[in-house]
């Protein structure tokens, strides 16, 4: 495969791991083609890809104002799994899954793409981003380690089996060919190239 600009492969295609992920998750953990993918950053400093983790709406903030959830304030673990059920009706569990499978696909991707283990790129400073937002995710709905390690392990298998199949594999190809070398690719447009590149189109 050409690439005709100075962005470094593995890097290219990690994020394109980690968009993929985000596409294939729509319909899920409240997750739509509109809010799916912010945007590709792609400026050697941080790239990465920008995602809505929480999909609140204008009006969901607002009821959870109401119920004493604010900007600016810290949180409880009890208020945080009220913004989950009560406002925003997903079920934690599975936006944790949903956020593993997104956070695992950047190696995934990267580690196809270099043919080698996940496990080794995981472990890699590459992914010392990608490894703060386990436990940030944990956190989030009050998942204990032990749940947490297993249900990791669950999705990143399955995002590596995802990565195998031709559909898949040739839209991170696909997204890694025309991400540009620098500044940032728009989310709908993402978004788009992900999808057709998984019909064939």
């Amino acid at each position: 495969m050409t690439f005709g600009w100075g962005v470094r492969k593995d890097v290219a295609f990690h994020e394109s791991g980690h968009a993929v992920a985000r596409v294939l998750s729509i319909g899920r953990a409240g997750i739509t083609n509109a809010n799916a993918i912010r945007w590709i950053e792609m400026d050697e400093g941080n790239p990465h890809v920008s995602v809505m983790e929480m999909p609140i709406t204008p009006d969901m903030k607002e009821a959870g104002e109401r119920l004493g959830l604010k900007d600016g304030t810290r949180w409880t673990l009890e208020q945080r799994l009220i913004l989950f059920t009560k406002l925003m009706k997903i079920d934690p569990l599975e936006w944790a899954s949903v956020r593993f499978f997104e956070i695992a696909a950047g190696a995934a991707a990267e580690a196809k793409f270099r043919q080698m283990s996940f496990d080794l790129v995981w472990r890699e400073y590459g992914c010392s981003d990608d490894r703060e937002k386990i436990p940030a995710t944990c956190e989030m709905i009050g998942l204990k380690e032990p749940e947490a390690k297993e249900l990791f392990g669950e999705r990143s298998k399955e995002v590596c089996a995802a990565m195998e199949k031709a559909e898949v594999w040739r839209a991170v190809q696909t997204l890694a060919e025309r991400l540009p070398a620098t500044g940032r690719m728009r989310g709908d447009i993402v978004v788009s190239i992900v999808q057709d590149a998984l019909r064939g189109l």
